[in-house]
């Protein structure tokens, strides 16, 4: 008998605890219902403030969006796109990494990042972050980004280039005929040849009354 009474309290026990555990996940599940909804709103209201050109407000909104729903990947993505816009691009790149983080094949979040990396002029790492969309999609047409880096990547090299090439030129005091031939120089950068007219100008009249060109 006292095993009868026992083993009917442990059921009941086990009952009610199995029965505790289902209206927690239940809750659980309605609020999460509810905090996905009332996310989703302020995505749209972020959404339409980035459409009138109003970043400020929008990661305002995506931001209140996350409080409900901390790993909604969406709102990751779009708040960085909001970041890019306002040329914030630290918070811009740590959004690509939350969103990479709740999905590692989230094509936006690498793209954006690219895009921030490309910014601030880190060209491997924003290379590396439109090979993994390849990698992720071999289809895509993300290939104009790869262009877009190396392009860049180049068109600051050869301005580097052509300022350390045009001062060297104005410590060595060239004569007007060397500035002339090298200002004959095809397929430079405006930078190149926006600097030597200054330095053709400045050999020809000087910057004081008394020339300073050499004799040809």
């Amino acid at each position: 008998f006292l095993l009868t009474e026992l083993l009917s309290s442990l059921c009941w026990l086990l009952e009610s605890f199995m029965t505790s555990l289902e209206k927690d996940a239940e809750e659980r599940a309605r609020r999460r219902k509810e905090n996905e909804a009332l996310a989703n709103a302020l995505k749209e209201k972020g959404n339409d403030a980035f459409s009138k050109g109003d970043y400020a407000l929008a990661i305002k909104k995506y931001t209140e969006g996350l409080k409900k729903q901390k790993d909604m990947q969406v709102l990751y993505t779009n708040r960085a796109q909001a970041y890019l816009k306002l040329q914030n691009y630290e918070k811009a790149i740590s959004d690509c990494d939350w969103a990479l983080r709740c999905d590692e094949k989230c094509i936006k979040a690498l793209f954006h990042m690219g895009k921030a990396y490309l910014a601030q002029k880190q060209y491997p790492k924003s290379r590396e972050c439109y090979l993994k969309i390849l990698e992720i999609d071999p289809q895509t047409q993300k290939l104009y980004c790869m262009n877009e880096v190396d392009l860049e990547e180049k068109r600051q090299y050869e301005e580097e280039r052509a300022l350390r090439e045009l001062e060297s030129g104005k410590r060595e005091a060239v004569s007007v005929s060397e500035l002339l031939q090298k200002l004959c120089r095809p397929d430079e950068n405006a930078f190149y040849y926006a600097g030597g007219i200054q330095l053709l100008t400045e050999a020809i009249f000087g910057r004081s009354s008394t020339p300073r060109v050499k004799e040809i």
